[in-house]
């Protein structure tokens, strides 16, 4: 199933039988950020759709200006600074309004950070660390949270039809 523009941002994620059972869905599960594909084959799909629909990013502003004028590369390494500081940092909370990624991506070593500013969002991604930058893409306002809502919607959707078969 996939959900939203590949050339800008989608999520793809299909269940695997094998893999699932009764209680769980199990199966594959990838964003494409203008173009390139990040997945994982650890996704219990549905906790990592509602943990998506969860984030901070998709119910408060993901607004900020100063990060979002910087480079790709400067800005990335102040989110994740924020969002996982080191224990030496004196930092009393993790800041995570902006990480836009499932557990199973977070646990594959990606790092997925939204940051908006007026009409546009961007999505900023690496693995790995603070200094394994790898990309961004710019977005229209709303468009990961719509294409969020659009794939869990069709994935409890498709899911209910699975269980009545």
């Amino acid at each position: 199933m996939l959900s939203g523009d590949p050339s800008t941002f989608a999520i793809w994620c299909d269940s695997v039988d094998s893999w699932s059972n009764e209680k769980f869905n199990n199966g594959c599960f990838g964003y494409i950020i203008s173009g390139a594909f990040i997945w994982s084959t650890r996704s219990t799909l549905g906790d990592d759709l509602a943990g998506l629909c969860g984030l901070s990013c998709m119910s408060n502003s993901a607004e900020d200006g100063v990060l979002f004028e910087m480079s790709g590369s400067e800005s990335y390494a102040e989110l994740y600074k924020r969002a996982y500081p080191e224990m030496e940092s004196g930092a009393e909370n993790n800041d995570f309004r902006h990480v836009a990624a499932p557990m199973s991506l977070l646990d594959e070593g990606y790092t997925i950070f939204l940051v908006e500013s007026g009409e546009q969002g961007r999505l900023l991604y690496g693995r790995d660390g603070m200094e394994n930058f790898i990309g961004e893409v710019l977005l229209r306002r709303g468009e990961f949270q719509a294409v969020v809502r659009e794939a869990d919607g069709r994935f409890t959707k498709w899911g209910a039809l699975a269980v009545r078969i």
